[in-house]
């Protein structure tokens, strides 16, 4: 596809395509994390903290894509490609910060009043299909994204927006000429790179201490054969005295 018109992000089967592509990649990057991490959280806890991220970053991708598009149409900014582009680079610049102040403001709050279940990462006992503590601190979580993209919406991307759009041109420059590989540059490669970093930081800030403790999900049922366990294991060691 030639540069005959402005690079868009939503319309065309090409861009559904790369999207979906771009989801499938950064899911099986949190495939391989977990392959790495040592010693290993249970998986329990590591489906909630990894579903925290997945729902965090597509709700951030369309907070990125509706900005893109209001930056083309608001403020004649001709390449929603490369202001996508420019947002995923804020966010990991920036915007992993302001996510870090405001989780550690909100959970020294937390500990503060006593709110367990909204400490990041410190999951109460809960059915498998369902967990109060895992939906209240991802409601936290996406409520810090999104005020964390009015931070840098209001303080940087809006009263520095021809600078940046001066550096995502200069950047993008060499394949700005084809819009099918700047689409694939700035919705694939780059943001593939960018998630695979906010997703090391932002789980280094989201687990809590807790995630290598086994009882840190047990039930009720749980414990009460933990008990029975541990009274057979008793009398097994009397009978053998």
């Amino acid at each position: 596809m030639n540069k005959t018109e402005p690079c868009r992000l939503i319309g065309g089967s090409e861009t559904y395509f790369i999207q979906l592509l771009l989801g499938i990649l950064s899911l099986s990057s949190l495939y391989f994390k977990r392959k790495r991490e040592y010693p290993q959280r249970q998986w329990s806890v590591f489906k909630y903290d990894v579903s925290k991220q997945i729902i965090g970053m597509g709700f951030a991708h369309i907070i990125n894509i509706s900005i893109a598009i209001l930056f083309n149409d608001k403020f004649n900014m001709d390449d929603e490609c490369r202001w996508y582009f420019l947002n995923f680079f804020i966010d990991v610049t920036f915007g992993i910060f302001f996510n870090y102040l405001l989780l550690k403001h909100s959970s020294n709050y937390f500990r503060k009043k006593n709110y367990i279940s909204l400490i990041p990462g410190e999951y109460l006992p809960g059915n498998s299909c369902y967990n109060k503590s895992f939906l209240m601190q991802l409601s936290v979580w996406l409520f810090i994204i999104m005020i964390s993209k009015a931070i840098v919406l209001s303080i940087i991307l809006i009263p520095f927006k021809h600078q940046l759009d001066d550096f995502g041109r200069w950047f993008l420059g060499p394949v700005s000429h084809n819009n099918t590989l700047e689409l694939i540059i700035v919705m694939i490669i780059l943001p593939l790179l960018f998630n695979i970093i906010q997703f090391w930081v932002q789980d280094n800030i989201l687990k809590g201490k807790r995630h290598y403790i086994d009882s840190s999900l047990i039930t009720d049922k749980d414990l009460e054969l933990s008990e029975s366990e541990q009274s057979l294991s008793s009398i097994q060691d009397y009978t053998e005295l």
